[in-house]
């Protein structure tokens, strides 16, 4: 049987409800203590215990790692999760679908005495919204009755079997579950294989990193009708780690290294799209000019006719003595825009 889980909307001691509902993703605080995604229980124990000992002791460690290995390690994609909010902060709840597993943003792992909107809540899922705004006193008294103060718990088998009647009669069909269809596995499949292929051929420096990286975002395109460009920097940042490559633009300040990963994962003129982090890489370029190999891109959208007009000229002069590729992800699989 499927979980429904009940999780308290504060990632460290923030309530953070709205930005949970409007950007499609539930999170947990314990800033610092790094990406768990390779974690096994224990290692999510000892670095809890080598951040927070000194301050919090150990039960409060103990009982962390639990919290925290619940959100990372039992949680299953399709599994419902309730977000409530104390009483005080709102009479509503949210109820969805877990749409991912766990990833971590390094974005917002700060833990700066003011909420500047990235404080602590870089552990993270995705989440599908069956109900954004759904009243308590609509709630069946087995659901209220599970709600405690505890940061992360199931619903028990009634309150489960409750929410499921109730969500059925609002008109929400529980028995889909999505699976990834052959004809897109396909798609997926052969596009990787096509720019693996190329990329062999003209940048083999590069080949075997965009492998390792693409084994990582088939799953991704397994778990999900979309893909989760937030899962997708996670994932690549979780691979960079053990190749020595330099991130853009989370390492934007970082010391040079035989590889460069760029993310620009958003659209083309957004901050975090391909033109501001086409400058990013540039500016790196400059300061890397002997350590850096080669450049991998990768790249949400696309613009030929601004790409060609006024980023291709500095790309093709770099790519006379280094590695570059540009690779275009949509729903269907991967694109090589660039390569040289």
């Amino acid at each position: 049987m499927m979980n429904a889980w009940i999780l308290r909307p504060y990632p460290y001691h923030i309530y953070r409800m709205s930005q949970f509902v409007s950007e499609n993703f539930i999170a947990i605080g314990w800033p610092g203590i790094g990406d768990l995604y390779s974690s096994d229980r224990s290692d999510v124990y000892q670095k809890v215990l080598s951040l927070y000992l000194s301050d919090y002791g150990d039960q409060y460690c103990r009982d962390s790692s639990n919290i925290i290995w619940k959100f990372r390690g039992k949680i299953a994609t399709g599994e419902l999760v309730l977000i409530v909010p104390f009483q005080e902060d709102g009479l509503e709840i949210a109820v969805g679908r877990v749409d991912s597993s766990y990833f971590f943003d390094a974005r917002y792992d700060e833990t700066a005495t003011n909420d500047n909107g990235y404080n602590g809540f870089s552990h993270r899922r995705k989440v599908i919204w069956l109900e954004k705004r759904l009243p308590r006193s609509l709630l069946p008294m087995p659901i209220k009755k599970a709600f405690s103060k505890e940061v992360l718990h199931t619903l028990n088998l009634e309150g489960y079997n409750r929410l499921i009647e109730l969500l059925e009669t609002r008109g929400h069909n529980l028995n889909e579950r999505w699976t990834m269809s052959q004809h897109r596995q396909d798609l997926v499949e052969n596009s990787i294989n096509m720019a693996l292929t190329a990329m062999q051929q003209k940048t083999p420096e590069l080949a075997k990193i965009f492998e390792d990286i693409a084994k990582e975002v088939f799953e991704i395109f397994k778990e999900s009708k979309s893909i989760h460009f937030d899962l997708l920097r996670g994932r690549i940042t979780h691979l960079a780690s053990g190749i020595e490559a330099h991130l853009i633009p989370i390492d934007a300040n970082g010391p040079c290294q035989k590889h460069c990963l760029s993310m620009a994962l958003d659209k083309w003129n957004a901050p975090d799209g391909f033109c501001e982090i086409a400058k990013q890489t540039m500016n790196y370029w400059l300061q890397c000019l002997d350590e850096n190999h080669g450049t991998l891109f990768f790249t949400s959208a696309w613009d030929e006719v601004d790409f060609l007009e006024n980023i291709k000229p500095q790309i093709d002069a770099y790519a006379k003595k280094h590695q570059v590729a540009i690779i275009l992800m949509t729903a269907h699989g991967f694109s090589i825009t660039y390569i040289k």
